[in-house]
């Protein structure tokens, strides 16, 4: 198991995965890792050169994200387009969001909500093509829930994870009319990705940390502050988590009816879901979600229409 092997390999698909990407007009750029990585290898090695970023913030509200994006926009030299949403502009986003995913999952919504409004602003700026980070987490470990894992099944779950993944800012962005491309999606960095041993994600010393090589591969290139980051969800490095008591809010008193919630946020999202879907039920060869009802493929145990987790 070679670290500086695996580094040199990682590194060149993502180049020639951003080449491959083509022309982009904007990058969204939350300062996280993934996104940074992206944005600086297109900036250096891909077709564009000249795009901009764009980072979102809920107005009022404390962002982390904003001050990593402007640091590293800064680094680059690039154009940083600053969207700083209202929250009657946040909640729009999540009737939007609950009608193009059919989801009122309230963190699938909160998330996506602001992804949703930073393409809105690339759209609204004569954008055309997008760079994201998504896929980084994914294959890199660089979620929370992941560091728990022992090393085999850390890679026996990402292996199933690459089989069903799904990326909000895809969908929201064809509604949009927007193309978005991801580094970390291309086939070669995805499969490169697989081979990589988990230990060489997942650092486990005095301090659990994800995405050990991608931070190794790349910190030449980034900023440290940005390269030895930790890991901030979308929701809480926009800000954007202080929703979840505005939804809570709205939906005190809210029916329950035929669906059983296990968020506090999910009654006002549910009425919205309602005026554009029903709930699915169970095809042939899926089980029964215990909490909204709709079907869920026996081989996994998330519930994509409430979000429910572990659906057995």
């Amino acid at each position: 198991m070679d670290e500086g092997h695996y580094v040199h390999l990682l590194r060149g698909a993502l180049i020639s995965a951003v080449r491959r990407c083509g022309h982009v007009t904007h990058a969204l750029m939350s300062g996280g890792l993934d996104s940074s990585i992206a944005a600086t290898l297109m900036r250096l090695y891909g077709a564009s050169r000249n795009f901009k970023g764009v980072v979102v913030c809920l107005k009022g509200w404390e962002s982390s994200d904003v001050g990593y994006a402007e640091l590293l926009a800064e680094r680059l030299g690039v154009e940083l387009l600053r969207v700083r949403a209202s929250v009657d502009e946040a909640l729009r986003a999540t009737e939007e969001v609950v009608e193009a995913l059919a989801t009122f999952d309230p963190m699938e919504v909160v998330n996506s909500s602001a992804i949703l409004l930073a393409l809105k602003a690339v759209k609204d700026d004569g954008g055309s093509r997008v760079l994201t980070g998504d896929g980084g987490d994914e294959l890199f470990a660089g979620y929370s829930y992941m560091h728990e894992m022992g090393y085999a099944e850390l890679d026996e779950y990402v292996k199933r994870l690459v089989g069903s993944w799904r990326f909000s800012s895809i969908e929201l962005g064809k509604r949009l009319g927007l193309e978005v491309c991801s580094p970390y999606l291309d086939e070669e960095v995805v499969g490169l990705a697989l081979e990589i041993p988990a230990k060489l994600k997942l650092k486990k010393s005095h301090k659990v940390m994800g995405k050990y090589i991608l931070r190794v591969a790349f910190q030449d290139l980034l900023p440290p502050e940005i390269a030895w980051r930790d890991k901030h969800p979308i929701e809480q490095g926009s800000g954007f988590n202080a929703l979840y008591g505005v939804l809570e809010e709205l939906s005190r008193g809210g029916v329950q009816g035929d669906v059983r919630f296990w968020h506090g946020a999910q009654p006002y999202l549910y009425e919205v879901f309602k005026r554009f879907h029903e709930i699915r039920p169970p095809a042939r060869g899926e089980k029964r979600c215990p909490y909204c009802g709709s079907g869920v493929s026996k081989d996994k145990r998330y519930c994509r229409t409430c979000g429910a987790y572990p659906v057995k």
